[in-house]
Formats: structure tokens, sequence, C-alpha cells
């Protein structure tokens, strides 16, 4: 499998003029790569470390020029569309098949950029962002780049600039540890406190993601503010609601945002090759986010629904 450069990294999206994630106007950078799979993920082509080739079959004129381009034997044409064996991409550094597309069917999902290019793209954007704006690293997961992550986050830090992270936290600590230093605010997940139905919706445990979030709220000397994706039926009953309240309690801390999951990856997945995980649960409702709202400030947790978090 590709690695990231040593002196930069994989990401696979640049968004400017974002307001919902960190004080201001800000650039928001997404690594790829993601230690979680969660059955709502609306960004299926952050998953993968490595890059790969985003397949839109409705673009798809079938001339297997991309066929023949590919030097690796990935691609084969199937009835009325295009198969990939992701195995042998994930290994690709030319991505031929994508240079022979003529109608824009294929593109490529990530890119290697140095931290020189990046920082100069984030410079490119400051003047946008007002007195409070800034970067946020997002994905996937950074700290799955710890390296990358700490570099561009030293280089904002000591340039002025106002540095957020998003993590799930399923990372060894020492992959957080070496960028606390250069961070001004994080976002952090807990989508369930029960280690069984945590499992059971991101395929992994979440004993990892609670150690590491106790760890940062006594180190960590910036802004902590726990995040719940609010999925009905996994994690709005009183039951988990409680049982979250009372870990957040634990730490000290007494911040979360809860966020409404939504379903609007759900077409992306195609362009990876992968199924949707899941259209079993529906998207919360103003008086769902109500609920819990109230369910959190009722044990003295201070909670901001949606994009409202005081900034």
């Amino acid at each position: 499998m590709v690695q990231p450069e040593l002196n930069g990294g994989t990401i696979f999206d640049i968004q400017g003029f974002s307001v919902h994630d960190g004080p201001g106007c800000r650039t928001l950078i997404f690594l790829k790569g993601c230690s979680i799979r969660c059955a709502w993920c609306s960004n299926p082509e952050g998953l993968h470390l490595y890059r790969e080739p985003l397949y839109n079959r409705q673009k798809c004129i079938f001339d297997d020029l991309c066929v023949k381009a590919c030097s690796s034997n990935a691609i084969t044409h199937h009835e009325e569309s295009l198969l990939f064996d992701r195995k042998k991409c994930s290994n690709c550094t030319t991505f031929e098949c994508i240079d022979a597309c003529c109608t824009g069917a294929l593109k490529k999902g990530g890119y290697h950029v140095t931290l020189d290019e990046l920082f100069a793209t984030i410079q490119r954007d400051r003047q946008y962002w007002g007195s409070i704006g800034g970067v946020t690293l997002t994905g996937g997961e950074p700290f799955l780049q710890p390296e990358f992550c700490e570099g561009i986050l030293k280089r904002c830090y000591s340039s002025y600039i106002h540095t957020v992270v998003e993590t799930c936290g399923n990372v060894p600590w020492k992959n957080i540890e070496r960028s606390l230093d250069f961070l001004d605010w994080i976002f952090y997940d807990l989508k369930q406190a029960d280690p069984v139905k945590h499992r059971l919706m991101t395929l992994a445990g979440n004993e990892l993601i609670l150690e590491n979030a106790r760890k940062l709220s006594e180190v960590f000397k910036g802004r902590l503010v726990f995040r719940l994706p609010l999925i009905p039926g996994f994690n709005d009953d009183a039951a988990s609601v409680k049982e979250l309240s009372d870990f957040i309690i634990s730490t000290g801390r007494k911040e979360i945002n809860i966020l409404p999951a939504h379903h609007f990856g759900r077409e992306k997945y195609n362009l990876v090759g992968k199924t949707y995980y899941t259209d079993d649960f529906r998207t919360p409702e103003k008086e769902d986010l109500q609920r819990v709202q109230g369910l959190f400030e009722s044990r003295g947790i201070r909670c901001y629904s949606g994009s409202e978090t005081p900034f």
C-alpha cells in the first residue's frame, strides 16, 4: 500500500468558508484514512489512507479506454458497469486509468500534498477568515496521519492561525499527544457509551476512545467539546444519554454538541465501490434534538444542538 510522503500527507478535499467547524470562517482540510466504520458515514472516500479511483457509472460510455490503460489489470468490464480490484488500486501511483478517461467517469479520490503546498493554500484563504477564523483538520481521522497532522498544526499555530481538529479518538494516544501544543480546540466524537452497541454500528469498540477522552480532559489546555451524532434507536434513548452524561461528568468537562445524523453521503458509496451501510435509521427531527438536549442539560451539561455551538 502506498504511504503518504514523509514531508506531507494524503487529503481528499479542502473546503473554504466553513462556519460550523470552529469559530469564525474557516478552511476545512479533509485527511484520508479512518479507524472506524460508522454506519452513517458521509465521507466514504475518506475511509482509506491510500488514493483511489472514484467511478461514476452514469458518466461512463464503456469505451474500455481505462481498462486498456491500467497496467495492473485492476479494471474489468462486467455487463453495464466496470469492476475495480481495489486491493490493486491501493498500490497505484500513476492512475493511467483516470488519464485515459475522456468523460469524467473516473476521478482521483485523494492526493498527496506537501506541507509547503498545503500551507500556501491556507495562507491564500487567510484573508477571508475574519478576526477569529482559522483552520480545521477533519476527515477521515486526522490523527491517523500524526506526523502530517502535527506538521501543519505547528505551522499554523506558529503563524497565529487558530487551529481545530475533529477526531473520533480511536487512535494511539501518542498520535494525539504530539499535536496538543499546537491546538486551540478539539471536537471529540462520543457515539455510544456501551461498548457492544458502539461496535455494532462502528465496527470498533469504544475502550480506546473513552481512555483518550479522559487523558485529553486532564492535559489539554484548549477547548474540548464532545460531539454526539444523534441516531434514533441507537443513542437517543434516556439510558444511553445518561450513560454518556455520567462519562462526560467524570472527565470534568461539561460541553457536548449533538448533531443530527443524515444520509447525505449515501450516493458517494457507489463511487468507491461500496454498498451503503444502512437506511434503517431516520434523520432526527427538531423535537428529537430538543428532547436529548434537555436530558443532557438536566445533568448539568451544556448541550448545543446542531450548528448552535457558541464559538
